[in-house]
């Protein structure tokens, strides 16, 4: 999976209670015939299931969002999590971000959440390279 560092809503960051991502722009790309999905993936070990209510917001100047569409990602008492969607039709604003609320028991649990270009696919062991050296 591709990522650029200024698609980033949430870059592992301490799951709360609810939070709301800073905005980020819709990419130049979008609208081209090709899909833009965003990837959320909720990380860490948990002892109780965990719900995350996600809702995609748009603004044209950054400041005043408004709701476009609502999702849900169900994590249930083992490691990780992940939801992929399609940059839905009517989200057609400058900015994006995502807001999200999680039932349960937030502790422990790390927040990942990105525009990509594709979908997410794990490396398996020595396929994952970081400064030159395959880590296993």
């Amino acid at each position: 999976m591709i990522i650029d560092q200024f698609n980033v809503f949430f870059d592992n960051a301490p799951a709360e209670a609810s939070a709301d991502s800073p905005g980020v722009n819709i990419p130049p790309y979008a609208g081209r015939n090709e899909p833009v999905n965003i990837t959320v993936l909720l990380n860490g070990a948990n002892a109780a299931p965990v719900n995350m209510n996600i809702t995609l917001q748009e603004s044209d100047d950054n400041i005043n969002f408004t709701s476009v569409s609502a999702f849900t990602l169900a994590k249930p008492d083992e490691p990780g999590a992940m939801l992929a969607f399609t940059l839905p039709g009517p989200a057609r604003k400058k900015f994006v971000r995502l807001s999200y609320t999680l039932t349960g028991a937030p502790a422990g649990l790390m927040v990942f959440a990105a525009i990509t270009r594709d979908h997410f696919a794990p490396c398996s062991e020595g396929q994952f390279i970081d400064r030159g050296r395959a880590i296993a």
